[in-house]
């Protein structure tokens, strides 16, 4: 029973509504909390075959051909990602690569980007599965990029291969504010 004052009547009925404000709060965070997403996997994003025929050789664009030596020498190695790309790379500094996407059939030329290394004081506490500035693989249209493009930034991020339009970022996860190059 209640009173006139409009409170609980008895301990019982009060701890059955705190009960349930805890169960809705509980329930809200469960349902509205953004858990981070698991980086997708080389096999979430196979490809069907590999080119196995001539490479065609790379169409540069006026900025890459401050690179061309390095780009025409990577497209000319074994398809190296998504089942006809090579992935030139070269050093831009310490602990840092450069890459671009050779379409070993079009010869088309995606740029890439400039990665440094992962902070080591975060490789050290997190121990990732690997610290490669960029990882592909043949069989698959995912390129993983693990470090700090342009030196910002600093995260793990992961893109497809889209044909004719380069590469497209399907996930980007930050490092904490505390392990971001200054």
């Amino acid at each position: 029973m209640r009173a006139r004052t409009g409170r609980p009547a008895s301990m019982i009925e009060l701890i059955m509504r705190l009960r349930f404000f805890f169960g809705l709060m509980f329930l809200s965070i469960a349902l509205f909390a953004q858990p981070s997403k698991p980086r997708p996997d080389f096999v979430d994003y196979p490809v069907q075959r590999i080119y196995k025929g001539k490479h065609a050789p790379p169409i540069l664009s006026k900025d890459q051909r401050w690179f061309r030596t390095r780009i025409h020498e990577g497209a000319k190695a074994e398809v190296q990602y998504a089942g006809h790309y090579t992935v030139p790379a070269w050093g831009c500094g310490s602990g840092c690569i450069a890459f671009v996407v050779v379409d070993s059939v079009s010869g088309r030329v995606y740029d890439g980007n400039a990665v440094s290394a992962l902070p080591d004081e975060w490789v050290e506490e997190y121990k990732p599965p690997s610290t490669a500035p960029v990882e592909f693989h043949p069989m698959s249209r995912l390129l993983k990029v693990n470090g700090c493009p342009s030196e910002h930034d600093c995260g793990l991020y992961d893109y497809v291969i889209e044909e004719g339009k380069g590469l497209k970022l399907v996930r980007k996860e930050l490092l904490p504010q505390k392990y971001q190059l200054e």
